[in-house]
């Protein structure tokens, strides 16, 4: 389950905003490759986008094609101690985790997805509908979305608001089990320009989740022992967006933009983002970027626990924890219906929640006196690479 994604009604403006502007045909392929240090997870990810444009009378459709292959080494949410210790992860693979290091258990996983989304514009409306499908070996995925640009004062202002469905399938490979999980979710969102050089624009979204929401293959310390992870099997999401964009005489744009999230998990977060787009002579284009993340830990999160509790996580991804991006693109012409890209990012996260490693002999009532460097598992940099070549017809 570490490549389900949230659907993309979440992401306000992105989709939403960028179907009002026709554009012509094309065939994109795309090749994403994503590595996290210390020998953690890696991503390779090639795909297809076709946009095909079917005239005024007949709109437009998107096709997705993607595939993701995954492998790599995982935090098992165990607590650091100073003996070696081995994991062995569900799929039967094991991991010797060195003194004081935070215990990993090795995995390998695929993804398949397909998307297709058709749009027609009608009058000052773009309305979309928008089916999705993935699976993994032990996830299946399955969304619907319904969206609408609404174009009104002379084209100036856009109404954007959608909604969407999915309706998942949790498979553990531990288990010949499955579980249930279902999310709902709407967006809306108001774009407006003010001039030839600035656009603002504010949009927000909920999505609701219920069913199976733990992560199965992950365990939490409880005194002298570890138990499997509980967590609620509600969850509402709030996200709030806040989009500029302004465009510069020597024809370079600067977007910015701030998202406040928070759920009913106790999870707060702030996400600043600027990107700068430069266009250059001979039909070259050169987009630096720079975002800054941080969030609060979840009220149930703990790297260990005295006792059982109704709740309990030790999920780094629910820990407080800061990051930042630094990243940069390039897209040439290479001919005028033809974009090579590529780029790449480089990301330094830190958690907040600092562990000393212990005894194996340990507990809570008894801790040890270790005094060497603390560490936290969501202490990780990623670093993302990216190519893509567009065709125009």
């Amino acid at each position: 389950m570490v490549l389900q994604g949230m659907p993309w009604v979440v992401a306000g403006i992105g989709v939403l905003g960028g179907r009002v502007a026709r554009a012509q045909s094309s065939v994109e392929l795309r090749y994403l490759f994503y590595s996290e240090s210390d020998g953690r997870t890696q991503v390779s990810n090639p795909s297809l986008l076709l946009h095909q444009d079917l005239g005024d009378a007949f709109g437009q459709i998107d096709l997705l094609l993607s595939h993701d292959a995954v492998s790599g080494a995982s935090p098992t949410g165990a607590y650091p101690t100073l003996s070696v210790t081995t994991s062995t992860s569900a799929s039967g693979n094991s991991s010797t985790n060195a003194a004081g290091k935070i215990p990993m258990a090795q995995f390998k996983d695929e993804r398949k997805a397909e998307g297709i989304t058709y749009s027609l514009r009608m009058g000052a409306h773009l309305p979309s509908i928008d089916l999705s499908h993935s699976v993994e070996k032990d996830y299946i995925a399955k969304g619907t979305g319904i969206s609408d640009a609404w174009t009104m004062f002379e084209g100036r202002g856009t109404l954007h608001y959608g909604l969407s469905w999915s309706d998942d399938t949790v498979a553990p490979v531990t288990s010949n089990l499955q579980f249930p999980k279902k999310e709902h979710g709407y967006a809306l969102g108001w774009t407006w320009v003010f001039g030839e050089n600035d656009l603002l624009d504010l949009s927000a979204s909920r999505m609701n989740l219920h069913g199976d929401l733990n992560e199965p293959y992950l365990i939490v310390p409880v005194g002298a022992t570890t138990v499997a992870e509980r967590r609620p099997d509600t969850r509402v999401r709030d996200a709030y967006f806040i989009k500029q964009a302004h465009y510069f005489e020597w024809d370079g744009a600067l977007k910015t933009s701030y998202r406040y999230y928070k759920d009913d998990w106790g999870i707060k977060a702030h996400t600043l983002d600027f990107t700068y787009d430069q266009h250059l002579d001979d039909g070259w284009l050169l987009t630096p970027r720079l975002r800054f993340y941080s969030q609060s830990a979840a009220s149930f999160y703990g790297a260990q626990f005295a006792a059982p509790q109704p709740y309990l996580s030790a999920d780094y991804r629910l820990s407080a924890m800061a990051s930042v991006l630094v990243g940069c693109s390039v897209a040439v012409d290479l001919a005028d219906n033809l974009t090579l890209s590529f780029g790449g990012t480089y990301q330094i996260q830190q958690g907040r929640d600092r562990l000393t490693p212990l005894q194996a002999a340990a507990t809570l009532s008894s801790p040890a006196s270790y005094a060497g460097p603390s560490t936290s598992a969501a202490d990780v940099n990623t670093t993302t690479f990216t190519l893509g070549l567009k065709w125009r017809y």
